[in-house]
């Protein structure tokens, strides 16, 4: 499993959601997460204080590097899976990348979100010298849906910009991501007519947490071509 999972981008592109969603996933499979909030809105705190906080997950508020490096350094010690919400600013992107195993750069289905994904990139790689070694970071498709052609393929352009890896999945827009941050809760415990689409939200989830490493080996990981992954809708 990978420790430390931080997920961020220039422009706001579902980066609580994915948060949320990978950490609801592993505290599911009974996997003690540490929710590292350093996002400038705090989503994650106001989450967690609607309750239904599951007994595996912690949500901790962070404002400066060294608050979480000491938050991530004591996830490590413990064994615990953490994951760093770095939100939209470089300065948190830039800390959370230098002490994560693996960075994730969610790129909403959008020409703007493909264009800060692509920057965000930039921004990781000029300092791969920097932080853990064998660190790495990769594209992951948030809010999928089906679109004219045309605007998948100036995502495609766009993101073939950059040869960093493509996760396999992505997350189809549904109700069901956005239905704890109105209830409390996660997806894996909201009763099912609180939101359309729960199960496969659950499942989905699920795959998207073993692309990414949280579940089972991430040899497994194929990348996948950008405007493959974007253009499909469930």
């Amino acid at each position: 499993m990978i420790p430390v999972i931080s997920i961020g981008s220039l422009k706001t592109s579902g980066t609580t959601t994915l948060a949320l969603t990978l950490a609801s996933v592993a505290a599911a499979a009974d996997i003690p997460v540490v929710l590292i909030d350093a996002a400038r809105d705090k989503d994650l705190v106001a989450w967690a204080a609607k309750g239904g906080l599951p007994a595996r997950i912690t949500v901790e508020a962070v404002d400066d590097e060294a608050t979480m490096e000491r938050l991530v350094r004591a996830a490590r010690r413990r064994g615990d899976l953490a994951i760093i919400d770095a939100g939209d600013t470089a300065d948190a992107i830039r800390a959370g990348a230098r002490l994560a195993d693996r960075t994730l750069i969610p790129v909403r289905f959008s020409p703007l979100s493909a264009y800060a994904a692509i920057a965000t990139e930039r921004l990781i790689a000029s300092e791969a010298g920097k932080g853990r070694r064998g660190r790495d970071w990769a594209f992951l498709a948030t809010a999928v849906t089906a679109i004219p052609s045309r605007i998948a393929r100036m995502v495609e352009s766009v993101i073939q910009q950059s040869h960093a890896t493509k996760i396999h999945c992505g997350m189809v827009l549904r109700a069901a991501y956005e239905a704890p941050f109105l209830h409390g809760g996660t997806l894996f415990s909201l009763a099912d007519e609180i939101a359309p689409g729960l199960d496969r939200a659950r499942a989905e989830a699920a795959t998207i947490a073993y692309e990414c490493g949280i579940l089972g080996d991430t040899a497994s990981r194929v990348p996948l071509e950008p405007a493959e992954e974007f253009s499909r809708a469930a």
